[in-house]
């Protein structure tokens, strides 16, 4: 059963996005205004103790913004956890200013850094664009540890939802591709398979009527929008649910929520990485709905960060 909290602002929200459309009837204009209000107005107190530096890493297509975090009573010189951020919002809305706030509380109660980025969105950038920004940053990382201060020995990789499906594709490119290793991984409700096939997860049938701000008809916005119509959504890159070799994949830390159409595919996806060996950890939170986690309001959200905070301690 979904807890007060998450019920009262699921209707407040619906409030929101109703002010929202009294103005704008571009639907991916009203998902990015949306994001940003909720981000917003239930964010909760905000973390003051952090440190950020803005860094334009260049790339093939644009140079790419990445915001490092640090938190302010860290030594300058000591080198420590970071982790690489991929923001959700289906590919399209989103972005490193909406997800600011969350990412500085990430940084101030987990004790690690993080470096955000900045990834061209869709529609206006169909994949590959979004995966290789993450995967160009990714390297960028491990190539500059010395001027980011951070341990190269320990970087992970986070995203929320569709960022969650980022970072995995990523990770596992990287293990293909490169003799670098991302060292942990953090799946926050992660949305892993595109093929547009509800009836193939129970969780979308149940929760996917669009009353848990995500449901079945934006996940398929969210699908159009990021592919050109001859991108296989099998490919492990767009659906990272279909990598062959999971083994390949690091230590990974998966959170679910209950009230969320993306809730059978992150425990599908748990249920295989541990199949192939790979180190998995879950924590369920059943009275949640997806992307619940950046509103700092929610006591359910601030016990969330406290899983992720064990999690990369033990990292």
């Amino acid at each position: 059963m979904i807890d007060r909290q998450c019920a009262n602002l699921l209707k407040n929200a619906q409030s929101i996005l109703a002010k929202i459309l009294v103005s704008e009837n571009d639907p991916v204009v009203i998902g990015r205004k949306y994001t940003v209000a909720l981000m917003e107005t239930f964010l909760g107190a905000r973390a003051n103790d952090v440190d950020t530096r803005d860094f334009r890493i260049p790339a093939d297509s644009a140079e790419i913004l990445a915001r490092l975090y640090r938190g302010n009573h860290n030594p300058a010189d000591s080198k420590r956890k970071l982790v690489l951020f991929f923001h959700g919002g289906g590919w399209s809305v989103g972005d490193i200013d909406s997800y600011d706030g969350f990412v500085r509380r990430l940084c101030a109660e987990t004790g690690a850094q993080y470096l955000s980025v900045d990834f061209r969105r869709a529609p206006e950038h169909k994949f590959p664009a979004a995966h290789d920004d993450c995967y160009d940053v990714a390297l960028w990382a491990f190539e500059n540890c010395e001027t980011l201060g951070i341990d190269p020995t320990r970087i992970g990789a986070m995203g929320d939802s569709a960022g969650a499906a980022l970072a995995t594709a990523v990770s596992w490119q990287i293990a293909r591709q490169t003799t670098y290793r991302v060292n942990s991984l953090y799946l926050l409700y992660p949305f892993l398979d595109l093929r547009d096939d509800h009836e193939a997860y129970a969780s979308r049938v149940s929760f996917g009527d669009g009353n848990y701000l995500v449901g079945r008809a934006g996940l398929s916005a969210a699908k159009q929008w990021y592919l050109n119509e001859d991108t296989s959504t099998e490919d492990p890159l767009v659906s990272p649910i279909f990598i062959p070799d999971l083994e390949s994949l690091p230590p990974t830390t998966i959170i679910t929520a209950g009230h969320d159409p993306n809730l059978d595919e992150g425990k599908l996806f748990a249920e295989r990485l541990q199949q192939s060996g790979v180190r998995v950890s879950t924590t369920h939170f059943a009275s949640a709905f997806h992307g619940f986690m950046p509103f700092g309001v929610l006591d359910v959200a601030a016990e969330s960060v406290q899983t992720l905070a064990k999690a990369i301690a033990e990292q």
